[in-house]
């Protein structure tokens, strides 16, 4: 009798344990969903301040006003990144004339990581370190490559998640020319 008693303690004991856990999951999943805000077209670009690993500078967002502003979230273990890198250094030369500024921010956390990157795909335009994807959080993203088209008044006039491709990008980035 006490063994049967034990038992049924033990299986209540248990199925409580397990609906407390699937409240806890379901809580928590509903407080980082409402964390998590996309940034869509028209909406004003978070400013932020990160440090451009070529130069040690600062690189800030505000200061671009006036100027078309590529901003690509990006990690060196990313397959589709590393394919639209080329594409983004051929098209940053041609339209830096045009005032459009390229960045693309990392979330790799080693700066000679970055820099190993830097150097094989031979880049020339801003990488930034987002220590701690604060930045990342910001913009909302949750995939990469992510990358927004800054206007020149601050705002964003598109999102793309995955890779851009020369014609895509070149019709995007006309759209963002100041």
């Amino acid at each position: 009798m006490d063994s049967l008693k034990k038992r049924r303690f033990l299986i209540r004991l248990f199925v409580l344990a397990v609906l407390a856990c699937v409240l806890l999951t379901a809580g928590w999943k509903l407080l980082n969903d409402e964390k998590t805000h996309k940034l869509e077209a028209g909406e004003k670009a978070p400013d932020f301040v990160l440090e451009n690993i070529q130069t040690g500078e600062e690189f800030k967002l505000s200061d671009l006003k006036g100027k078309g502003v590529l901003v690509n979230f990006w990690a060196t273990y990313c397959e589709p990144c590393k394919q639209e890198m080329p594409v983004f250094e051929k098209a940053a030369s041609t339209y830096e004339k045009q005032d459009i500024i390229f960045a693309a921010i990392s979330a790799d956390q080693s700066s000679l990581v970055i820099n190993r990157f830097r150097d094989r795909y031979a880049l020339s335009f801003p990488l930034l370190k987002d220590n701690g994807n604060q930045v990342m959080d910001a913009y909302g993203v949750d995939a990469l490559p992510a990358t927004f088209f800054i206007r020149a008044d601050g705002t964003i006039s598109r999102t793309v998640y995955g890779p851009l491709q020369t014609k895509r990008l070149e019709t995007y980035l006309d759209e963002i020319v100041p």
